[in-house]
């Protein structure tokens, strides 16, 4: 798939209104792609600028995504050559795992807007947290 095409598909999903982050949409339309074939074990992915550039988010948030698919065995990045499609599938303990912590993530949020705080507040108070973790 042309990177084109690919940052199209990503437009796309992106423009859908399903309350997910941007990151895990990327994520998930990746997946997709490798799943059903449109994406072949070892094709180049467009780099996390390029993408940023053409969806109009941060590049962070695209690095997250190819993060979270590196973690998956989805794709993998060799420095000074680029991402790519490197399928190798997680075992069903990681598949579990990540489905709970998904699940995990949903209900913080819905929890954090039932006491009246919003996602960012959320976010800050977690990178308070993580801060705390760094410096131990």
């Amino acid at each position: 798939m042309e990177s084109h095409e690919l940052t199209q598909r990503f437009t796309a999903r992106l423009a859908e209104t399903t309350g997910e982050p941007a990151a895990h949409r990327i994520v998930e339309t990746i997946w997709l792609a490798v799943v059903d074939g449109t994406l072949d074990t070892g094709e180049r992915l467009p780099t996390a600028r390029q993408i940023a550039i053409a969806l109009n988010v941060s590049p962070r948030v695209v690095q997250r995504a190819y993060e979270q698919l590196e973690d998956r065995g989805v794709i993998a990045t060799r420095p000074g050559e680029g991402t790519f499609v490197s399928l190798v599938l997680p075992s069903e303990e990681d598949r579990r795992r990540h489905r709970e912590f998904t699940a995990l993530c949903r209900d913080a949020v819905a929890r954090a807007q039932e006491l009246g705080f919003g996602v960012n507040e959320l976010l800050e108070t977690m990178a308070d947290f993580r801060d705390v973790e760094t410096h131990r």
